[in-house]
């Protein structure tokens, strides 16, 4: 019987996505802090996108910062929307009337501007105080990709901060019960009335499916799913996504740590002398054939034997050397 050492280095590929709660409010609207006056409107940002030289006595920093986060807009009788909520940090100046807010969608190139104005007496008393501005009425879908501007109004070149951010596409949590071979699923924080798809799958460049595929109804009160799976692979990630078209799927793949499994379909053939490996979900892997050496237990690389696959490895005409190893 061949005696094989296998040592097999794995490069996993997954994502996980980590998504905070939701908070809910009834209305959406405006606030300045430090008592200033401020005030919203629509703008096209069309006239404003333009921008010119800031006066000398401008400091490019006046924007110190801006915040995105989604909240959740539920009126009773209503169905709920997520709105953005954008909070952005400026220094007051006299060269500045206020601020226009922006967003537009990645996905479908459409943009919402609001222009924020000050009270301009009071913002000229406290020239050089720090304001925090908060804004949440722009409508959004969930699991969009957003890309967020906020810049000075008049527009000043070199005045602006932006950031890209995803709409929440709701949460989960697992538990799993290895004597049965389930994978209990708690789904949370995605919008009323709106069904949710949670299944098993392999993860490579793309996340192929292994059966195990529940629905939770929208209306049900229940948030919970089963699912059975056969191997706890490194590849197995759980995967959620929104019943609407073109929802952005988030997954968890907590498994990466189970590898032992992988070891597994190690197959001589003594009749060809093939020596084989398949791996029982999609990963990379490089791999030797060595000599084991008696000195110190090293493993002596057997020069042109170096395979990289995502597939079956074999080898031909492989002797039975009690030292043969793979690696």
């Amino acid at each position: 019987m061949i005696s094989i050492h296998v040592q097999i280095l794995l490069i996993i590929l997954f994502w996980n996505s980590d998504c905070q709660i939701i908070p809910r409010i009834e209305e959406c609207g405006l606030s300045c802090s430090q008592g200033i006056h401020c005030k919203s409107k629509p703008s096209s940002g069309i006239f404003s996108s333009f921008c010119h030289d800031a006066p000398a006595s401008l400091s490019s920093m006046v924007l110190k910062s801006m915040k995105i986060s989604t909240v959740m807009k539920c009126v009773e009788g209503s169905p709920c929307s997520l709105h953005l909520n954008i909070k952005g940090t400026l220094s007051l100046d006299e060269n500045i009337r206020g601020l226009e807010l922006c967003s537009l969608s990645l996905d479908t190139q459409q943009s919402q501007c609001t222009s924020v104005r000050f009270a301009r007496k009071k913002s000229k008393l406290l020239n050089g105080k720090k304001v925090q501005v908060q804004f949440n009425c722009i409508e959004v879908n969930v699991a969009q990709h957003i890309y967020v501007t906020m810049r000075t109004v008049p527009n000043y070149c070199e005045v602006k901060l932006s950031q890209e951010y995803y709409v929440e596409a709701g949460k989960f949590d697992y538990n799993v019960d290895r004597a049965r071979k389930i994978i209990s699923v708690n789904v949370s924080n995605f919008l009323r009335d709106q069904d949710y798809y949670v299944r098993l799958c392999h993860k490579w460049f793309t996340c192929e499916d292994v059966g195990a595929f529940a629905v939770i109804k929208g209306k049900e009160s229940l948030r919970s799913v089963s699912l059975k799976y056969s191997q706890l692979l490194p590849c197995l990630c759980i995967e959620g996504w929104l019943g609407i078209p073109d929802a952005r799927r988030i997954q968890l793949c907590p498994f990466e740590n189970d590898t032992k499994v992988l070891w597994d379909n190690i197959v001589y053939n003594p009749v060809t002398q093939t020596l084989a490996w398949e791996p029982a979900c999609p990963v990379l892997v490089m791999v030797n054939l060595c000599r084991l050496m008696k000195s110190n237990d090293h493993c002596e690389d057997i020069q042109n034997s170096s395979k990289n696959s995502s597939e079956k490895v074999k080898y031909s005409r492989v002797d039975t050397h009690p030292r043969l190893c793979m690696k």
